[in-house]
């Protein structure tokens, strides 16, 4: 019987990988995949599928849908507010010009370099600098094509050159401004910038690092075997200048307006200065509310001052819809793998062929990779598996961060790896190539991001 039980999660879990690959809504899928998981074990006689503590409706049946909203109420109360308000922030602060107003300060000491191939390298690391305040990597895109591009297609760099340093910038996120960063942190059960010092940066940066090395030279090897200028193609970026020219126009002051939230919460942590200790969401309140006041001060019209303003709201909005909603159903999902026993399988089997914690990690990190590469979105196959990183993490008597730690950068390297990724079609589209094409150009630098942090995972694993 129990066999039987494992061969139905099995199924269930190949059609939800199929519905995903199929792009069928990712929420809605995961939604009926964790259902029929956790119907699975109450046909064979689970009688508890609720978290641990929490008590029953009286009638299984109903505890199916008691065991979503208790998941959903402890991840809106926090992992998903962290979420709702830094996605918010995020919003205002692109729609007031602040980020394109950074973007543009960052870019004066790059605009120096004469080195085509150098400056590659450099705006690979720019983006991934970026990437502590943009945690969109479409909208990192945008803000490197309308600032970076037009500069190294004027230094003879090809358009596929420049474009795959772009789709590859945002090559890792960190917390506590990207989504899939707060939700490892907080599955790990540690603060997110705790997160961010302990975790993420030993092993982020000597990978991007050696990325930005190879980024430069696998683009230089490639322009080098195409015709001098054949490789240059100009684009239509009227729209995307009208937001440079607006950022031109804003005071330096507002350069600084997106770090305002992690300048405090680097001085304000655990870490550092432990009397005072600033949560994440009241940072970026802070941050929003300072951003106004000096918008205010600067532009005096309070109607547009306002209207501004309440993009806070509109991107909670959109964050809610987007990712908050999906870490509801993807824990239901992991609780249908753990209630089935398919979890326990794993690890036993795991346990059985010697893996330990580290190996056992590594594979799913490349099954995370499998997934992200053939879907074009980490988000879904990260939210589904790394809920399961604690359980699994103590049945090897190790840390949840580490393999947490490991599956988001397996996510987010293999994202620039996908010619179906948005942020891979968005850039190929604007340098008039195939994503295929451009797939081959950032191929070895995100490959060599992803072995380099796996690596480093398992070498400083807690």
């Amino acid at each position: 019987m129990q066999d039987l039980r494992l061969i139905l999660a099995i199924i269930i879990v190949f059609l939800t990988g199929w519905g995903v690959y199929k792009k069928y809504n990712v929420n809605i899928v995961l939604l009926f995949a964790g259902l029929s998981l956790n119907l699975v074990a109450i046909c064979f006689g689970v009688e508890d599928i609720l978290p641990k503590g929490a008590k029953s409706t009286g009638f299984i049946g109903f505890d199916l849908f008691e065991q979503l909203r208790l998941i959903a109420r402890s991840q809106l109360a926090s992992t998903g507010l962290i979420m709702l308000v830094a996605g918010g922030f995020a919003t205002y602060m692109d729609a007031m010009g602040a980020s394109d107003k950074l973007v543009t300060a960052c870019l004066k000491p790059l605009k120096k370099l004469s080195k085509p191939y150098i400056l590659v390298g450099c705006v690979f690391l720019f983006g991934n600098f970026l990437g502590m305040v943009v945690t969109s990597a479409a909208g990192m895109a945008m803000l490197l094509i309308v600032s970076v591009y037009p500069i190294l297609i004027g230094l003879g760099v090809s358009n596929l050159s420049a474009a795959a340093v772009i789709a590859s910038a945002l090559v890792f996120s960190y917390a506590p401004s990207s989504a899939i960063a707060v939700i490892a942190a907080n599955t790990a059960g540690i603060d997110p910038m705790t997160y961010l010092i302990q975790y993420q940066l030993p092993v982020a940066l000597p990978a991007v690092l050696a990325a930005a090395v190879v980024h430069t030279l696998v683009q230089k090897y490639y322009d080098s075997k195409i015709a001098p200028g054949s490789g240059v193609v100009e684009i239509d970026t009227s729209e995307l200048d009208k937001k440079k020219e607006r950022a031109a126009r804003l005071p330096a002051i507002y350069a600084f307006l997106p770090l305002t939230p992690l300048v405090l919460l680097f001085i304000f942590n655990k870490m550092i200065y432990k009397t005072v200790v600033l949560d994440v969401a009241s940072a970026m309140f802070m941050g929003w509310v300072v951003a106004i006041i000096v918008d205010w001060i600067y532009r005096r019209n309070t109607t547009e001052v306002f209207k501004d303003g309440f993009a806070m709201f509109r991107g909670m909005g959109s964050m809610m819809t987007n990712v908050v909603g999906l870490i509801f159903v993807a824990g239901l999902f992991a609780a249908g793998l753990q209630t089935t026993g398919l979890i326990g399988a794993l690890v036993d089997g795991a346990k059985h062929a010697g893996l330990g914690l580290s190996g056992t990690s590594v594979l799913m990190s490349i099954v995370i990779a499998i997934v992200t590469i053939l879907t074009g979105s980490g988000v879904a196959s990260f939210t589904s598996l790394v809920p399961l990183a604690p359980s699994i993490a103590d049945s090897f008597g190790g840390n949840a961060a580490d393999m947490a730690l490991m599956l988001q950068f397996a996510s987010e390297c293999s994202r620039p790896l996908s010619p179906v990724a948005g942020v891979v079609i968005i850039c190929a589209g604007f340098a008039k190539s195939n994503p295929i094409a451009l797939v081959k150009r950032t191929f070895w630098p995100c490959l060599t991001a992803l072995v380099i942090s796996l690596s480093l995972a398992v070498y400083f694993m807690h």
